[in-house]
Order: C-alpha cells, then structure tokens, then sequence
C-alpha cells in the first residue's frame, strides 16, 4: 500500500470532489461524538485537520479545533455507519488509507472494514453527514485534499541548534510623546490661562467699583469733601444778660474820703 508524505505540523482541508464542500466538525463541537459533515469552506479550525502517519499506509485525522480523532460509531463496520469525532485511542476505526483516484483525488478507506468515507444520500452539500459505504467509485466518496493556507496553519518554531550563537536582546526604545499629543498639551495650557485672565480682570474691576448707597427721596446728598461752615458767634446781649451785674459803690464811704 502507498505511503503518502503530509508535512508535519500543517494542516489540511478534505474536499468533497463533486461541490467542494469541505469535512468540518459540526456546530465547532469540542465533545466526544460530535458529528462529522460538509460545509462551505470558511477557514475555521473545525474544518481544518492533521493527516499523521501511524503504521505503514495508515493515518489518523486530527481536527485541529478539538484535537479529537475522524472515527466510525460503535466501531462499526456496516454500509450506513456514520462517522464522528472521539479521543484517539489508537483503534482501527480510527485509521484510514489514501488511496489514490482520478484527477488527482483520494478514497478514504477504514482499516477496519475497508470501506469509503461517504457522503449520506450522495448529496455533498452543507449540512450533510458523512458515512461509510462499500467502494462504488463514486464521485461522492472522492476527496480532494488540499494544503491550509500558512496564515491559518502556521509551521511550530524550529528548537534552536546547540552551540549556535544566540542574538543580543535589544533594550527597549523609551517610547516618545506623538507631535499630536505634543500639540494637544499646548493648546491646552493656552486655552486654560485665555479662560483664567478674563476672570482675574472681572474680580479686579468689580473690587475697585462698588456700589453707591441708593439716594434717599427728597434729600440731598452732602458733596464729598465739603467744609462744614463755621458756628456764627452769639449776639453780646445775650452775654450780657447771662453776665450778673456789678453793685454800686457805698457813696458814704466815697464821701469820707
């Protein structure tokens, strides 16, 4: 039987010839016994899966999104036995051959009964389920496999070899403010002191004129600064008649002199 090389760590899509519907994991089930079927290629991982050698011609079928085995139900070996998803365990209804067909395609065979990956009532379009079948040469048992593109399928670092020089680790470029925020901050700073010195102005000219005190009616307000004028002096008659008066002069006593 011959042995096909898959690269390693990559993963492949495996194509119904007759629409191109791809094999996918239903539902992106991570469960034991999730169902198998066709779907529109949408480079999801439940549709992508690891081809690995086991034993001479014979390889298990590894979804790369739950890293379960392809694997027939209840070890089946009957036309009609559907086919899931499960742990790998090493069985025989988990192996399969690749054998050759026209135009480049595959038959998938089960080591455990040597019949076909098929698809249910030979209608390869999304939704349907995958079983197997006796070989009819069919175009619904063919399978186009093709590489997964590098940017879904990326390839595992390689191990550095020993004695190889390793490179010096860069030191970290302190990051610089961006011209933008640079411009930001300043604008921000002269739209702060633009608000703050219309607000000093208005305090200072608010403190320097008050109010003054409203008139009251009918009343005159005194002018700011005037002299009081001076006290007029009271008329001598009114002194005199608060001055007592003097008493005349004993004219007996003027007389002996």
């Amino acid at each position: 039987m011959a042995k096909f090389e898959f690269v390693p760590n990559r993963y492949y899509t495996i194509a119904a010839k007759a629409t191109g519907h791809v094999l996918e994991v239903a539902d992106f089930d991570l469960e034991n016994g999730g169902a198998i079927q066709l779907w529109d290629d949408v480079g999801t991982e439940s549709q992508q899966w690891k081809i690995v050698a086991v034993e001479d011609g014979y390889y298990k079928i590894i979804c790369r999104h739950s890293e379960k085995a392809i694997d027939i139900t209840i070890g089946g070996t009957q036309d009609g036995a559907w086919v899931h998803q499960w742990d790998y365990i090493g069985a025989d209804n988990q192996l399969w051959s690749l054998v050759p067909a026209a135009g480049g395609s595959y038959k998938i065979k089960s080591k455990l009964g040597g019949k076909c990956l098929d698809v249910v009532g030979m209608k390869p379009q999304s939704g349907a389920k995958v079983q197997i079948w006796k070989d009819l040469d069919g175009e619904n048992q063919m399978w186009d496999i093709r590489l997964c593109p590098a940017r879904h399928a990326p390839l595992a670092p390689e191990p550095p070899q020993e004695g190889a020089p390793q490179p010096h680790a860069k030191k970290p470029r302190k990051k610089q403010a961006s011209k933008s925020a640079v411009a930001d901050t300043a604008a921000k700073k002269t739209a702060k002191s633009t608000t703050e010195k219309p607000a000093a102005a208005k305090k200072a000219a608010t403190s320097k004129s008050k109010p003054s005190a409203p008139a009251v009616p009918g009343k005159e307000a005194p002018a700011t600064g005037a002299k009081k004028s001076p006290q007029k002096a009271k008329p001598a008659a009114a002194d005199k008649k608060n001055t007592p008066a003097k008493k005349p002069a004993n004219p007996a006593k003027k007389a002996e002199k």
